[in-house]
């Protein structure tokens, strides 16, 4: 009977200690899941090769990267040929040999045409360069904090008019050398982006998950909203883009500010943020006020939205 009982003792403790370890590999496992969802440091995403092979002594690198009509700026050839680097890494990283290989060759697409940019000259044959930290360098900074900034000034600078018939984004909107590199390098077409190619197109490459919401929202004439969810550095963010109709009223109805309000309500995010291409109406302000955590802008801000992220 002693030795049973001594017996039932030993399982029993075993049980106990294996429970335990188990819980604390679980546990560590979630602190280091929560650690990386809310790390301060988020990295741009990298432009998409649809080609690469090696011939002979260079190897080919061509992105998925539209180039448009005009001729790339020097910032978009200086990252694709960082990029260019870097992905060549990887592939060495992977296993590919680089022996007698003494330059890469960068191209990008001109409508269904690939056309060579330029030329990265490898130290000695197989050896890769350094990283290009000036280009290809992570985030630290709240481009979505700066956006604050934006908001300041309460005042309409350009009130509407009558006139339903607004220049589009591609026409009114200004982008730096940086911010059009930096959205050419995802796939953004530049010269025919809309509202949600450019908003969007921001975020990601400012190092935000971007990700689908429910699908459109009821109660919005003029216009086209979708809503999508955003995270980074562990918070939060609701996004709806309401994009002007041709022939609507280009000041931004009420209705559109409440159903903007109710999905607010509805996810309870640490930030919402709402941008469109129609002019500002006088109850936005007030709704700012209310709730710190919305943001409207609206055409007034769009251009200080943009020049907000900084890109460099």
């Amino acid at each position: 009977m002693p030795v049973v009982f001594t017996t039932l003792i030993v399982i029993v403790a075993i049980v106990v200690i294996v429970a335990f370890i188990v819980y604390a590999v679980r546990s560590s496992r979630r602190k280091v899941e929560r650690t990386a969802d809310t790390s301060p440091v988020s990295t741009r995403p990298t432009p998409t090769v649809s080609e690469f092979h090696v011939s002979g002594d260079t190897a080919s690198t061509v992105f998925a990267v539209p180039l448009g009509d005009a001729e790339p700026g020097q910032h978009l050839i200086d990252l694709l040929s960082a990029s260019a680097v870097e992905y060549v890494r990887q592939k060495t990283a992977d296993g590919l040999p680089l022996d007698g290989v003494r330059r890469i060759e960068v191209s990008a697409m001109r409508g269904d045409v690939d056309e060579k940019l330029c030329t990265v000259d490898l130290p000695e044959p197989g050896v890769l360069p350094e990283v290009d930290e000036k280009i290809l360098v992570e985030l630290t900074g709240d481009p979505i904090a700066a956006v604050q900034d934006v908001v300041a000034d309460t005042s309409v600078s350009t009130r509407a008019t009558g006139a339903s018939t607004l220049e589009t984004v591609g026409e009114f909107i200004s982008l730096s050398g940086p911010t059009e590199a930096h959205l050419r390098s995802i796939g953004v077409d530049t010269d025919a982006m809309n509202l949600e190619d450019l908003v969007l197109g921001l975020l990601r490459v400012s190092g935000y998950e971007v990700h689908v919401g429910r699908s459109g929202v009821s109660g919005t004439p003029g216009g086209s909203a979708e809503v999508y969810n955003l995270t980074r550095s562990g918070q939060s963010t609701l996004l709806m883009i309401f994009g002007h109709d041709e022939g609507s009223h280009p000041e931004l109805a009420d209705s559109v500010l409440a159903g903007f309000a109710v999905a607010v309500a509805q996810s309870n995010p640490d930030q919402a943020i709402l941008v469109t291409d129609k002019y500002s109406p006088y109850s936005m302000y007030e709704r700012e006020k209310r709730d710190k955590r919305l943001v409207f802008i609206t055409r007034e801000r769009l251009q200080a939205f943009v020049d907000s992220f900084g890109l460099t």
